[in-house]
């Protein structure tokens, strides 16, 4: 017995040891990856030396003597802090469409592009030769034995798929069925078939009348996936025409919203309805929107900024740019764009206020009052909001509940506060109203319509053009109205709500159904590891709040947010206010850098980084600073990462 014990033991002990040694050995490849901004480097390809500067909150601030310089140095950065995330653009899109080839775009870009992908190869040639934990935490658990070389044309499909994403999916590329089609008893509403791009890009602008300085004032947000890391890496990149400040995409060497120390620029993309059948975007297009970018970055005033965009400009993207003193955009009259919760609150915000401040514009932006619920709740509770029991009697617990309800719902104002009730309510009727009118018509495809659709409900609630038909049950022999749907719902919705949490309705809040999930994304997407690397939070808005979250498609979490706002900009050329940007999490993309998540409090806060062009300011705080120095061997085609 004791030598069993004994032998249990030797075991139990041998298999911490062994586990202690893995996780060891596993810690300390993953600590290897993570990048010194203090660390200088010799690579080729460079004509002159590099100071790569990263303030506190590690935004690289790049100085060289020549733009391809420059964007060799963006292309070396964006590996080394998201070496994954390019692989797994790079992965993304490698089977794309043959691309046109790239002599149609003009030698400054295809100079830029060249050079960018020489730093991401010269970071590839650091990480091969050892030292580095293979450059990347992702890779320690991925079948990546080779790596190949990155190429200009990888930053052309990037930027191919970019615009793809900016355009609405038809419904074979949603994979829903084209025999689902609307019965004919009922009317064709445009609003039931549409959705939304993965990506939409959203800006405005103030004149120089309407702000407290005097210059023009603007403002931009990207909706599209919310992960770790952000979609979106922020950079000054000091050309030698001036330097040019903001978002930059990984995988693509240029600002893609931002400003140089004449112009700011951003980008409006049109809402699917206002396109009856979006044109895709060809090889060509991205090269054209790559040399747009290009030359922003370079342009002297707003009307410079936008002369000659009207070819290279994809179709259903509007772009605007201002200076000191001038407002601009192109197409020149604004495309007439039909109207979205989104704009009419927008409209409301910018008519209440006469004179804007950059933080006027900033609170703008994080507004989180819905006017899709503003728009909505009327029409679903106007023959509600009075009704009490008509017996004499006592009321019931249900009806107490309900009236209860009611009684808060008409005194909100639709702001979706995430330590509030009201907006999980709305939501929650919302969806059971739309699952009550939409399963007799489309019994085998409810899984399409998991997201609520308040235009439809909109169009279908207000009867428009006979749209209030759709409340009818079709196999009933009594005909429904909306007011007996919107009455069933809300049992619905109250019941659903009680299972989840609870009886008392002062439990109830929308944080705790409404998250922000923020998924790791590694090469290879799924997995344990890719949970425990992420970040989720309560958090205010709803997909059509100026701060927007977009609701997954899951039964179980259906208000968690996995899309939304996922950038923000507002910048200004005058001399009193700065230009501010944000993005949901760090610049890095290494679970294990202080740099990984450090923004997040910030986004949550609403507290942007003011850029400045100005290098001294960039110093105060800084987190290193490094400089790549030219060596005289030429980098290999092929990078082979021997790391183990």
């Amino acid at each position: 017995m004791k030598r069993l014990f004994n032998i249990l033991l030797y075991t139990f002990l041998a298999a911490c040891a062994a586990g202690l040694a893995v996780s060891g050995t596993a810690y300390f490849l993953l600590r290897a990856s993570v990048p010194d901004y203090d660390e200088d480097f010799s690579v080729a390809g460079i004509d002159s030396p590099i100071d790569i500067l990263r303030d506190s909150s590690a935004l690289p601030h790049i100085t060289a003597g020549s733009a391809e310089d420059v964007y060799f140095a963006i292309g070396f950065v964006h590996a080394q802090d998201r070496l994954g995330q390019l692989l797994r653009a790079r992965r993304a899109t490698k089977d794309l469409l043959p691309l046109e080839p790239t002599s149609e775009i003009d030698s400054s870009t295809s100079d830029a592009l060249e050079a960018y992908a020489a730093g991401v190869n010269a970071w590839l040639g650091l990480v091969s030769e050892g030292r580095r934990g293979r450059g990347s935490p992702e890779l320690l658990i991925a079948d990546e034995r080779m790596i190949a070389a990155w190429r200009p044309v990888d930053s052309l499909r990037i930027a191919h798929a970019f615009l793809s994403d900016l355009r609405p999916k038809s419904r074979q590329e949603l994979s829903v069925s084209s025999d689902l089609q609307v019965p004919s008893d009922r009317p064709v509403t445009p609003e039931l078939f549409a959705t939304p791009p993965e990506v939409s890009l959203n800006a405005w602008a103030l004149s120089g009348d309407r702000t407290a300085t005097g210059a023009p004032i603007l403002a931009a947000d990207i909706v599209g996936p919310l992960s770790l890391p952000s979609e979106w890496y922020l950079a000054d990149l000091q050309l030698p025409t001036g330097a040019a400040i903001g978002a930059t995409l990984p995988g693509v060497p240029f600002v893609v919203i931002g400003r140089n120390e004449r112009v700011a620029w951003a980008f409006r993309s049109t809402p699917q309805k206002a396109v009856r059948e979006p044109e895709a975007p060809t090889g060509r297009g991205a090269g054209e929107y790559l040399m747009m970018l290009d030359r922003l970055a370079r342009s002297t005033d707003a009307n410079n900024a936008l002369s000659g965009t009207s070819e290279m400009l994809s179709a259903g993207m509007e772009v605007l740019a201002i200076d000191r003193e001038t407002l601009a955009r192109w197409p020149e009259r604004e495309i007439e764009r039909p109207a979205s919760f989104r704009d009419a609150r927008l409209a409301v915000l910018d008519d209440r206020q006469l004179i804007f401040s950059v933080e006027g514009a900033i609170a703008v932006q994080r507004d989180t009052v819905s006017a899709a619920a503003r728009a909505l709740l009327p029409l679903m509770a106007k023959e509600l909001w009075f009704v009490r029991s008509a017996s004499g009697i006592e009321e019931t617990r249900t009806e107490r509940l309900r009236n209860e309800i009611l009684d808060k719902l008409a005194q909100w104002n639709g702001d979706m506060d995430r330590y509030s009730q009201e907006p999980l309510v709305f939501w929650a009727w919302v969806s059971a109203l739309q699952r009550r009118i939409l399963q007799d018509e489309f019994p085998a495809a409810n899984a399409f319509w998991t997201r609520p659709n308040p235009d439809f409900l909109y169009a279908v609630l207000s009867g428009r053009s006979g749209s209030a038909v759709w409340c009818d049950i079709r196999p009933s022999a009594r005909m429904e109205t909306c007011e007996d749907q919107v009455r069933a719902a809300l049992d619905d919705a109250l019941d659903w709500l009680v299972d989840r949490y609870g009886s008392d309705p002062s439990d109830w809040s929308w944080g705790e159904a409404h998250t922000l999930n923020m998924q790791w994304s590694p090469i290879r997407p799924g997995g344990m590891v890719s949970d425990l690397l992420s970040l989720e939070a309560p958090t205010p808005g709803d997909p059509f709040t100026l701060m927007s979250t977009v609701f997954a498609s899951d039964d179980a979490r259906p208000f968690v947010s996995n899309a939304g706002t996922n950038f923000q900009a507002v910048m200004s050329l005058s001399d009193e206010s700065g230009s501010y940007f944000i993005t949901p999490a760090g610049q890095s993309g290494h679970p294990l850098s202080k740099f990984y998540e450090n923004l997040f409090p910030k986004w949550m806060q609403g507290e942007y980084i003011m850029m400045s062009t100005d290098l001294s300011l960039a110093r105060g705080g800084a987190a290193g600073t490094s400089r790549l120095s030219p060596k005289s061997e030429d980098s290999s085609s092929t990078i082979e990462d021997r790391s183990q």
